[in-house]
């Protein structure tokens, strides 16, 4: 880091009669050393030339405005010619220079170059035109220069037709990689191609897809621009406006087309804009910045990046962030203490330095005057920029050309300065390759430049632990320096927060040491829209980068900024609509809290006492003609039958699993099966005894083999429950129809294997249905067709309205339309079939005996059976009943003992 004092390097600059007097000198040099091999040097000193739309006669350029950065760089090249001679790196053979000044203008710089194409010993006007410069020896063997790409594109084409080696410290342009077109150039640093490279990842990294680009109307300015607009492409990153601004700072159109840009600045939502100009350029347009109060973030291109004149502009520090690429910087030996103790060397002339200790040691009339107001009255004094720079021994040295301080050292730009140095060293180092052997040199210097140029593109040589090189294309190995530019005590200093490696095309960024100048220190955005903030995503417009943003739906979620689509949540998860994150489902199901779970539970729970309790009780009636008229030792099987449906209300409420739910379905639909088989030769034993004539009553006793059918009807049950498990039964699975919770439920499987399991239930109960009502008029004591009837008719109903609800049902409940059918169904068996014999068993002890019971068949019988009919049939009737009526002996035997009875009265 290096201090910068305020200062303008922009001082009147020469005035015409002093730049003639410089044309006049010998030659036209401006700065030379004689040396066994010359090296030429095109360099910026002076910013600009005047008027020069006005130029219709070929004088020469005269040129105005010092250019402190371009004299640096040629004092970095003549020191290193000095210290190689010094050092005596070429044993016998010295090293001179001769170095022109383009004015940052390719016609200038074309005009200057001519001087080194002239043959050697001829003087400046012998320029020979031959078909052939094989063996054609011009006054120099290589050139150091030029700056600006501009001028080095327009004198290389000259330099190839001798294949004079050019080597540039500064000059960036990707088509002077081109070799066809310019064979002889070589550059110390790399090309635009990964400047370019290195400002789109830079700018990737910093999440900006959104910048605007103003670059020179030059060569320079027209290939970073092309350059980067390739490498948008590829990093996705939208220019906001692309502008262009004259190169050449004379250019009376320059003022107005900064103006033009700023107004498109101010109206852009982008707030990152590369720059791509010329220091003189970046001068005048932040002049209008800091007018207009503009604050920005500006990247910085080569040209610019280490500018000392533009970090000590008046105001810098209010425009905003400054970022830039530089030149790969490095410390020069004996550099600072040469720049320290300036003078013109030995044998050497050097009118740059003249004319810098002029500006800065000279005594003018305006510093008089300066001087004169401060002892007068200091307040009133005006300090213009002359004065500024000036040194406090200004108009006290006597010879200003022995004057000397540390103002260059204080205020030096290493990066052109380095690069210059790095191709003084490569050309020497060639030329050892070339002259010496075992450290001793051939003193032959009739070599042509194009021999020098092949071994050029060989030579290798390290310098601060690094190897120098230049590729197929001329460009060095070098990479980029990252700087940030950040106040520190009142003045500007590069920070250096990173580089560019050109190997690796990769930039190593140490963000941590970037100061950004908003309030929070917080990197700032440059976006053509808001970003899309999580929960939301792009909806893109017709412009790439530009977009609004819409809510992620529900199920969905984004949890980064600026996604295009919004990510599905997996399936044990939700969001609601606009969610930056998904969150686990609430697992449901019809738990044993729920107050419905508990109503139902209950209602099993006193189903299946009432089912004990009168299992109980029938056991100890088993006898008794109540029970035997009710089914007998069948109510056992019944009573079983029936707790084994109520005992399913454990697998319907809870969380399911698939154990449960293969076991709920089969065991409802065999225990219940069992129970209407049960009623079903009930309702048969009845129609049999007293609804059959005796010739189908003898026909059919041998169908009635109630063990045999009860089994043979269950087990077609059974079978239907094994296939259907076997295969496609009950599972557990999710419902992720809520967007909130999973609904664990049992799905059926197949819904044939289910229906079929129903339906086969129902089937029976309505045959049971059928028998039932064939026999409803029996006598009261034999009632049980009624009460068969009418439980059969509560089952048809429930189930048959349980289906459509069943369909329709969804959620948790599900289950428990399905368990309240269950219910149903056996309060209905329990209700009709053994309450009602539990009553008279309670409450009608002294009716529930034979004689009562044989009463009323006896006066059922009188309306239903003739008495020759009786007197015929009932020996037989009483043999034959019961012996073939075995399991319905409650009814037929106690009506033939009663028969029997009656007709022996007679």
């Amino acid at each position: 880091m290096i201090p910068i004092t305020p200062w303008l390097y922009f001082l009147f600059g020469f005035t015409l009669g002093l730049e003639a007097t410089m044309c006049n000198r010998p030659n036209g040099i401006v700065a030379k050393l004689n040396g066994d091999i010359m090296i030429g040097g095109l360099f910026p000193i002076h910013k600009e030339i005047p008027n020069l739309g006005n130029y219709t006669q070929p004088y020469d350029l005269l040129c105005a405005g010092f250019e402190m950065r371009g004299f640096i760089r040629s004092l970095g090249m003549v020191h290193a010619i000095e210290r190689i001679n010094k050092l005596n790196l070429l044993p016998g053979i010295t090293l001179g220079y001769e170095i022109y000044d383009t004015c940052g203008d390719a016609s200038k710089g074309l005009h200057q170059a001519m001087r080194f194409i002239s043959q050697r010993n001829e003087g400046s006007s012998a320029i020979n035109v031959t078909c052939n410069y094989r063996s054609y020896t011009s006054l120099v063997k290589a050139v150091i220069g030029a700056g600006y790409s501009e001028v080095s594109i327009a004198v290389s084409r000259l330099f190839s037709f001798q294949l004079i080696p050019q080597i540039s410290y500064s000059s960036s342009a990707d088509i002077l990689s081109d070799k066809r077109r310019y064979p002889s150039f070589l550059r110390t640093v790399a090309s635009d191609v990964h400047l370019t490279n290195a400002l789109a990842k830079l700018i990737k990294m910093f999440d900006w897809s959104y910048v605007g680009i103003i670059s020179s109307d030059d060569d320079y300015g027209r290939s970073v621009l092309e350059s980067l607009m390739a490498h948008f492409d590829t990093q996705l990153v939208c220019t906001a406006f692309k502008e262009k601004i004259p190169a050449d700072f004379g250019n009376p159109g320059v003022n107005t087309s900064i103006k033009e840009v700023i107004d498109k600045i101010k109206k852009s939502p982008a707030r990152a804009v590369i720059l791509a100009l010329k220091v003189s350029i970046v001068l005048e347009f932040f002049n209008e910045i800091i007018k207009e109060k503009i604050t920005r973030t500006w990247i910085a291109g080569d040209n610019w990046s280490t500018s000392r004149e533009v970090a000590s502009m008046e105001g810098i520090h209010t425009v905003g962030d400054i970022l830039g690429l530089s030149f790969k910087n490095g410390e020069i030996p004996g550099f600072r203490p040469y720049l320290q103790h300036l003078h013109t060397g030995q044998n050497a002339t050097n009118s740059f330095i003249e004319e810098y200790k002029h500006l800065r040691f000279g005594c003018t009339d305006e510093y008089e005057a300066y001087k004169q107001c401060l002892s007068i009255s200091p307040e009133n004094c005006t300090k213009s920029d002359a004065i500024n720079f000036k040194s406090p021994m200004a108009c006290r040295i006597e010879d200003i050309s022995q004057a000397s301080d540390d103002y260059l050292e204080r205020n030096i730009e290493l990066d052109g300065s380095y690069s210059a140095y790095l191709a003084v060293t490569a050309i020497a180092h060639a030329l050892k390759n070339m002259l010496c052997y075992k450290g001793i040199c051939a003193k032959n210097i009739s070599f042509a430049p194009w021999e020098l140029l092949h071994e050029l593109k060989k030579v290798q040589f390290y310098d601060n632990d690094e190897i120098i090189f230049f590729d197929e294309k001329g460009n060095s190995n070098l990479g980029y320096d990252l700087l940030s530019w950040q106040t520190v005590n009142g003045s500007v200093e590069f920070i250096d927060v990173g580089e560019y490696e050109q190997h690796r095309s990769s930039i190593q960024l140490n963000s941590s040491e970037i100061v950004w100048t908003n309030p929070y220190n917080k990197r700032p955005e440059s976006r053509c829209s808001d970003p899309c903030l999580p929960g939301q995503y792009k909806i893109h417009s017709d412009i790439r980068c530009c977009y609004n943003c819409g809510l992620c739906a529900e199920g969905y979620y984004s949890s980064n900024y600026d996604v295009n689509q919004c990510t599905k949540c997996p399936d044990d998860q939700w969001s609601l609509k606009g969610s930056s994150h998904c969150q686990n489902r609430t697992v449901i199901y019809f738990s044993w809290s729920d107050p419905f779970a508990i109503i139902l539970t209950s209602a099993a729970g006193i189903g299946v006492v009432l089912v004990l309790v009168i299992g109980i009780v029938f056991l100890k009636n088993i006898n008794t003609p109540a029970v035997k008229a009710a089914g007998g030792i069948y109510t056992c099987v019944m009573n079983l039958s029936l707790m084994a449906s109520f005992a399913t209300t454990v697998f319907f409420i809870g969380e399911p699993f698939n154990l449960s739910c293969k076991i709920r379905q089969p065991l409802y639909g065999i225990s219940f099966t069992l129970c209407v088989s049960c009623i079903l030769m009930k309702s048969f034993r009845i129609v049999l005894a007293f609804e059959l004539g005796t010739r189908f009553r003898y026909n059919f006793k041998f169908t009635y083999q109630p063990v045999l059918v009860i089994a043979i009807l269950t087990g077609v049950q059974i079978g239907i429950c094994i296939l259907w498990l076997a295969f496609n039964g009950p599972s557990v699975k999710k419902d992720g129809k809520m967007p909130q919770t999973f609904l664990l439920l049992c799905d059926e499987g197949s819904s044939l294997g289910y229906g079929t399991t129903l339906g086969y239930t129902g089937f029976l109960a309505f045959v049971c249905f059928v028998l039932a009502y064939k026999g409803r008029k029996l006598p009261d004591k034999y009632n049980e067709g009624k009460f068969i009837t009418f439980s059969m008719l509560v089952y048809l109903f429930v189930w048959f309205a349980f289906i459509p609800i069943y369909v329709t049902t969804t959620g948790k409940y599900l289950p428990a339309v399905e368990l309240v059918a269950i219910l149903a169904s056996n309060y209905g068996v329990i209700c009709c079939h053994l309450i009602p014999t539990s009553y008279i068993i309670f409450f009608k002890k002294k009716e529930n005996n034979r004689e009562e019971y044989l009463q009323s068949v006896r006066s059922f019988s009188k309306s239903k059976i003739s008495v020759s009919y009786l007197d015929l049939q009932m020996p037989n009737l009483e043999t034959k009943a019961c012996q073939t009526c075995p399991l319905i002996e409650s009814t037929l035997y106690g009506l033939s003992n009663g028969l029997r009875k009656w007709r022996n009265s007679f």
